[in-house]
């Protein structure tokens, strides 16, 4: 077997020292394509072979072709390169695939305007779909990916906590609604700080800094539940499942109330993600005739690092224009925690189920890690794992993947893995509704057609 990395960037420069561990590969068998020399450093420590040729929807196909041969694995960590393209190359090829987010081409995120969501990226992935086809694991890092595992295995917790006896055989839908889950957020908080200061014009995060403003610019997404009362004013339903909607602006403009165990309530930004519509389509209960039964509002509510935080105010108050100094931070990060879970919101209260791993113990489990970046490097490991175990799967994502094989990989790699209960509530005792969470006021900037 050999591994193409596409892209290596902090991502690939983090999961290579644990992919060379994990899977008894010489170093001669693994090489990465980027579109920069950034990841030079750490590719000639490892021994690996690293090309800097972007791929483009001109030159994928001839850049691709004879590096791979049926069986091998093809990892795609790179921004602006087509996860679609990508997987029907390797379905052509006989080659296993896996990515960390459904990616367009370069461009493909210009239009904030729900033309461009997740949403739709995750159908015309899913699309691609044949049964017995070599497997593409798409949307598969730490969120999404991993925390859709730890969702539910946060969920049997939950029901163990409350006492709440259920059935081998109930679904996940069903669980959520036995226990009356209404909300589900994908709550984080990335507490590592930098030595480094912020220039004017600067963007610094803890990972990809074009990842985190792709997602920052588009429409913030989530998943709709059955017990909200009406839409917001800027909602609009997506084409295809009424459970998917989207806001009016960007997402790095919605703040949300959240919770994490570290520091209780926080002020977060509902940035659009894979895992609030996937979560919210595995959630989803119906009845015999189809009709909807119960549905959780999912969504991802992120407090990034204090850099990225600073970085993000000043790049919304200067109209979103592209910052002219950016990086991505790594060695320069001296202290901190990232704290990844999955908060389940119900009447009277709230659990929180995740991953906290600090700065210093990620650097001691792997070198070019930072807590963010070996969160995301286990859940590629989980799922690589998975994929060698399941080679003809055709596309699929990790709802549809065994979450025990996936997180007995990962787990080694996650700090402490637990539960903690809270009486959290987002307002008045008994209204779960969005608007309570929601902080940030609503003002449509656009008319256009509701999708």
């Amino acid at each position: 077997m050999r591994i193409l990395l596409i892209g290596f960037g902090s991502v690939g420069q983090a999961l290579l020292p644990l992919l060379l561990r994990h899977s008894g590969l010489p170093a001669s068998d693994i090489a990465a394509i980027a579109a920069d020399e950034c990841g030079r450093p750490v590719a000639e420590r490892f021994g690996i072979r690293l090309e800097i040729r972007p791929l483009t929807p001109d030159n994928h196909r001839d850049l691709l072709r004879g590096r791979l041969q049926p069986g091998d694995v093809l990892i795609n960590v790179a921004v602006e390169v087509s996860s679609l393209a990508l997987i029907a190359w390797c379905r052509e090829h006989g080659v296993l695939y896996l990515d960390t987010c459904v990616e367009p081409w370069a461009g493909g995120y210009a239009a904030a305007d729900g033309s461009s969501t997740n949403h739709l990226l995750r159908r015309a992935a899913l699309a691609l779909h044949e049964p017995g086809a070599p497997t593409a694991v798409i949307a598969h890092g730490a969120n999404p990916g991993l925390i859709s595992h730890l969702a539910k295995e946060g969920l049997v917790a939950l029901a163990a906590a409350r006492g709440v006896p259920l059935e081998c055989r109930v679904s996940w839908a069903q669980m959520a609604c036995a226990l009356g889950v209404r909300v589900v957020q994908i709550a984080e908080r990335d507490s590592q700080v930098s030595r480094l200061a912020l220039p004017a014009d600067g963007f610094h995060n803890t990972w990809s800094v074009d990842g985190f403003l792709s997602e920052a610019w588009q429409c913030a997404e989530l998943g709709w539940g059955s017990h909200e009362p009406a839409l917001p004013d800027d909602a609009y339903r997506q084409e295809g499942e009424l459970g998917a909607i989207y806001l009016d602006g960007h997402g790095a403009e919605v703040r949300v109330k959240s919770w994490v165990p570290s520091c209780g309530e926080q002020d977060a930004r509902l940035i659009t993600h894979h895992e609030a519509l996937s979560l919210a389509a595995l959630l989803t209960l119906r009845d015999a005739a189809g009709g909807l039964v119960h549905r959780p509002t999912v969504y991802y509510a992120y407090r990034p690092s204090p850099a990225a935080q600073r970085s993000l105010e000043g790049w919304i108050a200067g109209g979103f224009q592209p910052p002219r100094h950016t990086q991505v931070l790594g060695d320069e990060l001296v202290d901190g925690f990232d704290q990844l879970g999955v908060l389940f919101v119900f009447d009277g209260g709230a659990y929180w189920y995740g991953s906290t791993l600090s700065l210093h113990e990620a650097r001691a489990l792997a070198p070019h890690n930072t807590a963010t970046s070996l969160q995301v490097v286990a859940g590629i490991l989980g799922a690589l794992d998975w994929m060698l175990a399941n080679p003809r799967a055709g596309v699929v994502e990790a709802e549809a993947m065994d979450h025990a094989r996936v997180l007995a990989v990962a787990r080694p790699y996650l700090g402490a893995v637990s539960g903690v209960a809270t009486d959290w509530q987002p307002g008045p005792a008994g209204d779960l509704s969005f608007k309570n969470f929601r902080l940030s006021s609503v003002t449509r900037k656009r008319e256009f057609e509701t999708l």
